[in-house]
């Protein structure tokens, strides 16, 4: 596959063929970062917990408007809380207010990640809809490649509207079908199609 489909903003989405593995069987992920040739981060978007956001980091009330909304499980790494919300993109939010100096990914128009470490003020009125994820995906790159090669994803662009889809359970309907769409040929052996992908 080409290097350059592993962009912010695209959508991993997890095949059929995957849908007995524990982790990251039915799946979407959104890809919200890349280091050139290195590593790519992302988020999964459709895992939402039983658990209130604010239970899961206090800090998060002063990023979303519902404090009853509920925490989603970004990924296996780690377990710091991040906020993905949409936000206006201006000179005051394009670095993280961090004591160290990284840029904020913006992996689509006007979506941009909040660390919880950060002071609130900067991004007081040009807040809209927000989730909190907590945990990350990270892969290096050519991992994740084997993984699409082998059949594991799919790859479709995301939306606003797939980031705060109402019913994050129906996402995965909805992106395979997509996804499906569009995703090339993969030969069996002796030429054969591969049947695992259309289950």
């Amino acid at each position: 596959m080409a290097v350059d489909v592993l962009t912010p903003g695209t959508l991993l989405v997890a095949t059929p063929a995957e849908d007995h593995e524990s982790m990251f069987g039915g799946t979407v992920v959104l890809i919200v970062d890349r280091e050139p040739s290195w590593t790519v981060t992302g988020l999964v978007l459709n895992r939402r917990q039983d658990t209130p956001a604010i239970e899961q980091a206090a800090r998060a009330a002063l990023f979303l408007s519902d404090f009853r909304a509920p925490a989603y499980w970004g990924g296996p790494v780690g377990s710091d809380p991040v906020i993905l919300a949409e936000l206006e993109q201006t000179p005051e939010v394009e670095w993280f207010h961090l004591d160290q100096h990284q840029r904020r990914p913006f992996p689509l128009p006007g979506i941009g990640l909040i660390a919880l470490g950060e002071h609130h003020e900067p991004f007081e009125g040009g807040l809209g809809r927000a989730r909190l994820y907590v945990g990350l995906c990270v892969w290096a790159v050519v991992q994740l490649e084997r993984e699409i090669e082998r059949g594991d994803w799919w790859l479709t662009h995301g939306t606003v509207d797939d980031v705060f889809s109402a019913e994050p359970e129906m996402l995965l309907k909805r992106t395979r079908a997509r996804a499906r769409a569009h995703r090339p040929e993969r030969p069996g052996p002796a030429g054969l199609p591969r049947p695992l992908d259309d289950a």
